[in-house]
């Protein structure tokens, strides 16, 4: 494949506010390598065709149209549109600092082909930040995210897990649950081999990530960390998050009844934990044996 040596490919819908602080996060990357930036405009309504028209001033940065069909659909209309022998799949709500990308690259340039993500923090007060940023100079606002004025950022339970298993402290049990959509990278022969994200999740929140990276994990894919590319998420609330979550979750299990999907509840969710994630497949593991 001809073209740039990365995509970075970003679905989004009417959020046009944290987009512009995405974009200036990728104006400040340093990396050796050429890439290029896809923006998949999902059906937006607000400003965010004037946000990537601004950036295409400092950025090689693109939009293609999204289906209009979920999360899944668009991340695959993104990768199918890109030029880049890498694909870095990042949510439009992920702040990054500038040694990312070129972690990212680094991370592909040996060994076998692999599903690498960059460990992504929550900023509880991220509210804060947006509303501060058209007022005010944010020349970096990962650092800007990171600085402690907008409150502490957070590690949920999955990726509290994900750290912990990379890291030998916790059993391996789910390896494939290091596929996160939010900020994640592949190959893109892998992404193509793998039948890419599953679109029947539809635009119902949630797993359409971790149910790609069950797949390529069994097919032999390896999952790594880039400890130096770690996101900070602009949290922000979504009413019936959880109860889509719950339908996804269940779509997932159906496909997948095993017990490392079966025992994603006790992970997944506002009481997630994840010792009590591991001790639930042990559990399950032991209960199907003969």
């Amino acid at each position: 494949m001809s073209g740039p040596a990365a995509s970075v490919v970003i679905p989004t819908r009417d959020k046009a506010d944290s987009l512009r602080l995405v974009l200036t996060c990728l104006a400040r990357q340093v990396c050796p390598r050429s890439h290029e930036i896809v923006v998949v405009d999902d059906g937006s309504t607000d400003t965010t065709a004037d946000v990537v028209a601004a950036a295409a001033e400092r950025l090689p940065v693109r939009t293609v149209q999204g289906p209009r069909a979920g999360r899944a659909a668009a991340r695959n209309a993104g990768a199918a549109a890109a030029r880049g022998g890498l694909l870095l799949f990042l949510d439009d709500d992920i702040l990054l600092p500038p040694t990312a990308l070129a972690a990212h690259v680094t991370e592909h340039s040996a060994g076998e082909p692999a599903c690498v993500h960059g460990p992504v923090r929550e900023l509880p007060g991220a509210r804060r930040l947006v509303a501060t940023a058209p007022h005010e100079l944010l020349p970096d606002p990962h650092a800007a995210a990171m600085s402690g004025r907008f409150g502490r950022t957070v590690a949920n339970a999955l990726e509290t897990l994900v750290i912990r298993m990379a890291q030998g402290e916790l059993k391996p049990v789910a390896p494939w649950l290091t596929c996160i959509g939010a900020n994640t990278s592949m190959p893109y022969g892998l992404w193509e081999r793998s039948g890419g994200y599953d679109e029947t999740f539809g635009t119902t929140w949630g797993c359409e990530d971790l149910e790609l990276g069950l797949r390529l994990w069994s097919s032999g894919a390896g999952m790594r960390l880039a400890p130096a590319a770690p996101g900070v998420h602009l949290t922000h609330e979504r009413a019936d998050r959880w109860e889509q979550h719950t339908v996804n979750l269940t779509r997932f299990t159906q496909k997948h009844p095993v017990p490392a999907v079966r025992a994603l509840p006790e992970l997944l969710g506002p009481s997630g934990n994840t010792r009590r994630y591991v001790e639930a497949v042990r559990i399950l593991e032991e209960s199907t044996l003969p």
